[in-house]
């Protein structure tokens, strides 16, 4: 029975082994790459979820200080009219100091969680009307939108650089 046995099927087992090692090696390179990604997405989404805490805290803010922020649209000269806080409380501040307050240091927490600031970081405020965009339709005409962009760092692109520019924001209506 065994001497049948032709002399080119000897080996044949082995070369089986080979591809299937190849075809596992394949597959874990694989399962690596999808590991690479589903941590840059992880990266994403927890930058997203800050931004989503950073603004809803900042709307907490406006909503405090509703008599400044529902007349003004803006902050102007948020570093000179800010005033002393310690704790939760700040004593001796006008409206406009409070507020220049809040928006510095929504701008401070932002730079302070976000990749560094020379990547896009930015927050603004805005009335609603002027920005139109899904989260800000101006459903009020008081309304104010905060904007919160930053640097993403899930790109298909593989230049460093080319990861910096491409930016997320995240926009909320908010009504004083």
């Amino acid at each position: 029975m065994f001497g049948n046995r032709s002399f080119y099927s000897r080996g044949f087992t082995l070369i089986e082994v080979l591809i299937s090692m190849v075809i596992l090696a394949i597959g874990l390179l694989g399962l690596a790459s999808l590991q690479a990604i589903s941590l840059r997405d992880n990266q994403d989404a927890y930058y997203y979820q800050q931004a989503t805490l950073l603004a809803y805290e900042m709307q907490d803010r406006i909503r405090a200080n509703g008599v400044y922020w529902s007349v003004n649209s803006s902050v102007t000269a948020a570093t000179t009219a800010s005033c002393t806080c310690s704790g939760t409380s700040c004593s001796g501040c006008t409206a406009a100091q409070m507020a220049a307050t809040d928006y510095q240091y929504w701008k401070d927490s932002v730079t302070n969680v976000f990749p560094a600031p020379t990547s896009g970081n930015m927050v603004e405020i805005k009335l609603s009307s002027a920005v139109m965009k899904s989260g800000c339709q101006g459903t009020y005409t008081s309304s104010l939108c905060l904007i919160t962009r930053w640097a993403r760092t899930n790109s298909t692109t593989s230049s460093t650089a080319s990861k910096l520019s491409d930016t997320a924001t995240y926009y909320l209506e908010v009504t004083p």
